[in-house]
């Protein structure tokens, strides 16, 4: 159904740390606010099991750390420069080739574990209502990519930064990320469940909170 919900499952087992779950395909694929993530034959599909040990304010860190070790994987893998739009999206040429959904639960103010749920558009075929938003590697390289060597490569990225994270080097993951996201001094809008926040980025902080300056003055935006 979804490599996501395979992962929870498994964590009610005491899977151990560093478990994966990968599919062909996935039949209820879920993005953020329950969103259908369509996930046929060709994509990369998969989730990766953390116990990280660190306070919930710091949980955003995780799919920065994730969003890192994508862009660097397809860039070593296929030569193509994609970008990380905030919170949790990888694009390219503008449009969306990979969605991260990071799941966790919180015990006693500490992420008692996480699953990192990654969907890559790669030799997939897209439904004709995702292409004008979203595109696959395939579209833009005109031949299969192997999904193993992207696969590994993601896994060998991830592996080094989350080493970076269990070891507290957050102005490195920061530093890393703002450089793929080019998002400062952008004027953005940013839309919760309740309201609307319009201003220009002026930073993302250690915790990876978006920080616009508005009319009012600075906010700090952890969701949107």
């Amino acid at each position: 159904d979804s490599t996501n919900q395979y992962a929870l499952d498994l964590i009610k087992e005491g899977i151990p740390e560093g478990t994966i779950v990968i599919s062909d395909r996935q039949k209820k694929g879920k993005g953020r606010k329950k969103r259908i993530w369509d996930s046929p034959l060709g994509g990369l599909w998969f989730s990766i099991i953390i116990i990280p040990k660190i306070s919930p304010d710091r949980s955003m860190m995780i799919t920065m750390v994730a969003s890192i070790s994508i862009v660097q994987a397809i860039n070593q893998i296929t030569g193509i420069n994609a970008e990380i739009k905030w919170p949790n999206d990888i694009l390219i040429n503008g449009k969306k080739v990979c969605g991260i959904l990071t799941e966790l639960e919180i015990e006693k103010n500490s992420v008692k574990y996480a699953v990192i749920g990654i969907g890559i558009n790669v030799n997939n075929d897209l439904n004709k209502d995702l292409k004008e938003t979203a595109i696959s590697i395939k579209e833009i390289k005109n031949t299969d990519i192997s999904l193993l060597e992207l696969f590994q490569e993601i896994l060998r990225r991830f592996d080094y930064h989350y080493q970076d994270f269990v070891n507290n080097n957050f102005d490195k993951i920061r530093e890393l990320w703002l450089s793929y996201s080019k998002i400062i001094g952008k004027k953005v809008e940013v839309q919760d469940e309740e309201k609307i926040i319009q201003g220009d980025v002026c930073d993302v902080d250690n915790f990876g909170n978006l920080i616009l300056q508005t009319s009012q003055g600075k906010v700090r935006i952890n969701i949107g």
